[in-house]
């Protein structure tokens, strides 16, 4: 996949070029390594739209130089490739990936006053100091677990909770905000634990959270090490005593290929439609994949489904930009683009489920997350279905800064 990618890249840097004035737009993530299986489907979904967007020449006179970079899941790589393209290309806006290279980061991204889009949802992210030019697209990983903990508070009071979470900064970002949230609600915290790729045998694990009691598992993973769980809970007969349930990147069709019929139940927190959903960006996605022969796991997973928000977004500015700075895009007239995605101007690919409001993506100068909506959606019959409408949780916003 990554020679793939590499000559996708230059096919596109060979396209811009012949086409004159060029915008350079960069994205680093983890095409290979550790949670490659979340960056390989998202990279391609940046790569693709970025193709469309040339194709279908949304920035009027541009051609955009979409460049897709590996960096291995290694934070050195991706600091390395980040100041390489502000000596040399210049972008005008920067897709970020993992949570740890973004808050390594952050720094120097607000120093240069680069707008980034990141992969990673860790509110960290938006919180000061240097914040201003960090935009998540959707909820963050921990309004989607306080979510999570709200929608087990409708049926289940008092519940006792695990959490289960990649040893990582991106999957210890939710556990304070989830601590906070099960004080309000009266639910107790019982066990917190890390887990990562490798996991084949998790019998001692869930052995010891069935001991403490636990009644329900939230995951803040990648759909590998979740799958691995969800396997072993069913093999133990454990898979009707504990539910599970995980935040965006535990979940979708990856994990239903992954874990097959031990994931029958598994609740989702996600603010993306589903690819059975009639919606434009989805339909875009299909059509998308078809077009540049993508398989069907690619099509299928909701990382490329992500991919394709961040650069629609970044796109989108970018044309905002050259709308309204008579054609200048760079970084600081993408940066105004951005902070003025609201109101009767907020932004509508159809990627993401829109808030009670209408609204699907809006940004304003101290508001820097995306897609607020988010639904909660089970595991049946093979496939992901909605079990609530789009809500935001306003639970979180009282947890958020206590």
């Amino acid at each position: 996949m990554k020679r793939a990618m590499v000559l996708a890249t230059v096919a596109l840097l060979g396209l811009a070029m012949a086409q004159g004035r060029t915008v350079n737009l960069l994205w680093s993530g983890a095409v290979t390594g550790p949670t490659s299986d979340v960056g390989g489907p998202y990279g391609a979904g940046i790569e693709d739209y970025c193709r469309y967007a040339n194709e279908q020449k949304l920035i009027p006179n541009v051609t955009l130089n979409c460049s897709v970079r590996d960096d291995q899941y290694q934070n050195p790589n991706t600091q390395r490739i980040f100041e390489e393209a502000l000596d040399r290309a210049k972008p005008a806006i920067y897709l970020g990936y993992s949570t740890g290279a973004m808050l390594q980061l952050k720094p120097l991204i607000n120093e240069v006053k680069m707008p980034t889009i990141p992969a990673s949802a860790h509110i960290g992210l938006i919180e000061p100091p240097n914040n201003q030019y960090m935009f998540l697209p959707v909820s963050s990983y921990s309004e989607q677990v306080v979510a999570l903990m709200e929608y087990i508070n409708r049926t289940s009071k008092n519940a006792k909770i695990a959490l289960v979470v990649n040893p990582s900064p991106f999957g210890r970002a939710v556990v304070d905000h989830a601590r906070r949230a099960a004080q309000r609600l009266g639910q107790t915290i019982v066990d917190v634990r890390e887990v990562g790729g490798g996991n084949l045998d998790n019998t001692a694990l869930l052995r010891a959270l069935d001991a403490a009691g636990v009644e329900f598992i939230i995951h803040q993973n990648v759909a590998g090490p979740v799958a691995n769980i969800l396997k072993d809970a069913k093999r133990l007969g454990l898979d009707k005593k504990i539910k599970q349930m995980g935040a965006v990147y535990t979940g979708g069709a990856d994990l239903i290929r992954l874990a097959g019929d031990a994931a029958e139940g598994y609740l989702w927190a996600s603010s993306y439609y589903t690819l059975d959903e009639n919606a434009p960006g989805i339909n875009l996605q299909k059509q998308l994949a078809a077009k540049y022969n993508r398989g069907a796991d690619i099509l299928n997973s909701t990382n490329y489904t992500a991919g394709m928000l961040a650069a629609a977004i970044a796109v989108e500015a970018m044309k905002r930009a050259a709308q309204r700075f008579n054609g200048r895009i760079d970084n600081e007239t993408v940066y105004q683009a951005l902070i003025g995605m609201n109101g009767p101007n907020a932004f509508r690919p159809g990627f993401a489920v829109s808030t009670k409001a209408g609204i699907e993506i809006d940004f304003t100068r101290s508001e820097q997350t995306g897609a607020e909506g988010l639904r909660v959606l089970e595991a049946r019959g093979g496939k992901f279905v909605p079990v609530t409408e789009p809500f935001t949780s306003t639970l979180f916003r009282q947890v958020r800064n206590p």
